[in-house]
């Protein structure tokens, strides 16, 4: 008899867990709906690293001109951009200012694309700054939300990496 209670409340236990599992399945199912079926864009790794690079391309050029047309081509217009030094700001006017203070501060030098991850339409990409000797001077990342239109509509910045924060 023991055995037939202790079987039946194992069965029990089991109908139980089976019940949670396929309700945390369902709730996760609708907590997260279909980014396409929202209206919202989705961006693979190959999409973000090709889009960040027209983007760096934008702050590796030193011409004022080539700047503001790869920015029309892939900032929106009312790009949420963030940094360290900067505040959140509105529009592509401070991106493009922080390209020329960076060739002040690093003549010849340039970005590189280190790595990328993204999901739904938000990417985390790191940038790597190369001075014009060639040497690695900082890492960095971007976090970068791109909008229906396929453009950068917010940018937030980290400065260099700590390895370890103490």
């Amino acid at each position: 008899m023991a055995a037939r209670l202790r079987g039946g409340m194992i069965l029990r236990n089991a109908t139980i867990l089976a019940g949670l599992v396929a309700l945390s399945i369902s709730v996760s199912a609708q907590a997260a709906p279909d980014p396409a079926k929202r209206g919202a864009s989705v961006v693979t790794n190959h999409e973000a690293w090709n889009l960040y690079e027209k983007y760096l391309n934008a702050w590796n050029t030193t011409s004022i001109e080539q700047r503001f047309k790869i920015a029309e081509k892939v900032l929106s217009d009312n790009i949420e951009y963030l940094t360290v030094r900067h505040d959140l700001s509105t529009g592509r006017s401070l991106v493009i200012e922080d390209m020329a203070t960076f060739h002040e501060k690093f003549p010849g030098g340039h970005f590189e694309i280190g790595d990328v991850s993204s999901h739904h339409n938000v990417a985390l990409l790191t940038w790597v700054i190369i001075q014009a000797d060639g040497t690695e001077f900082a890492r960095g990342h971007d976090q970068l939300t791109v909008d229906r239109d396929g453009k950068i509509s917010k940018i937030i910045t980290f400065g260099p990496s700590a390895k370890d924060p103490n």
